[in-house]
């Protein structure tokens, strides 16, 4: 629905606004865009536009709340993407506040990195990752795993999630299950749905999604070797 909106533009056209009435732009905008909330609005330096969040996406509006603008902002000056470094910022801010309760979790003998992956039982590049998971351990890469079904909620690959979670050992469910074992089905209360929302408002569109603690992503498995020297890396920037 979002996407359609954003082809109309300009917003409707409401008063003016000074540079320093966010809120009330804020209330402005969210009248043009009904049904919609913007969070995080604030100013993008001492330009005229505004930076705000919609359904985890930023997206840049006009002081004036006329229009509205999609994109990757870059600053020339210093050649830094500040629309991804701004979405990594959120992203960190998501994953701190995630509970380990609801994950499946495999832990080294001592700790280096933890990664937060999102994972479907039945992909390919899952089930390879997961079977080099005693690689990525000894390399000290915690695994924090959350639930990804890419078929969606009602799907198979979601039952097949709920019924890992299910199991009293989920440790030793994720690990048959990711080795093409078919687990009898079980249900119960679990975090399935939770989790893939929490997903879609990181940005996930595949599977495994790995997040590192610093919030950068990595679209797609990655050996353990390789993974690595990137946390490594990551963690020598944040």
């Amino acid at each position: 629905m979002l996407k359609h909106l954003l082809l109309v533009v300009p917003l409707l056209l409401i008063g003016p606004v000074h540079a320093d009435e966010t809120d009330k732009l804020k209330k402005q905008l969210e009248k043009a865009l009904p049904g919609v909330t913007v969070n995080n609005l604030k100013k993008v330096d001492n330009t005229q536009l505004y930076e705000g969040v919609i359904n985890g996406e930023i997206l840049y509006f006009s002081a004036d709340a006329r229009y509205v603008l999609q994109g990757e902002l870059v600053s020339l000056e210093s050649r830094t993407n500040l629309t991804e470094q701004r979405r990594v910022s959120l992203r960190k801010d998501i994953i701190d506040g995630l509970d380990e309760k609801d994950m499946i979790i495999f832990e080294p003998e001592k700790t280096e990195h933890t990664l937060t992956v999102f994972t479907d039982i039945d992909c390919v590049y899952c089930r390879k990752m997961h079977s080099e998971i005693e690689q990525y351990k000894d390399l000290g890469i915690r695994i924090r795993y959350m639930a990804y079904p890419r078929g969606g909620i009602d799907s198979e690959s979601y039952d097949d999630a709920v019924t890992v979670w299910c199991n009293d050992d989920r440790q030793e469910a994720m690990t048959r299950a990711k080795a093409g074992e078919e687990l009898k089905a079980k249900t119960c209360e679990n975090p399935v749905k939770a989790e893939f929302e929490t997903g879609q408002k990181l940005g996930v569109q595949g599977t495994p999604a790995l997040f590192t603690e610093s919030g950068q992503m990595l679209p797609g498995y990655v050996p353990p070797e390789r993974l690595k020297e990137i946390l490594e890396q990551t963690s020598g920037q944040s």
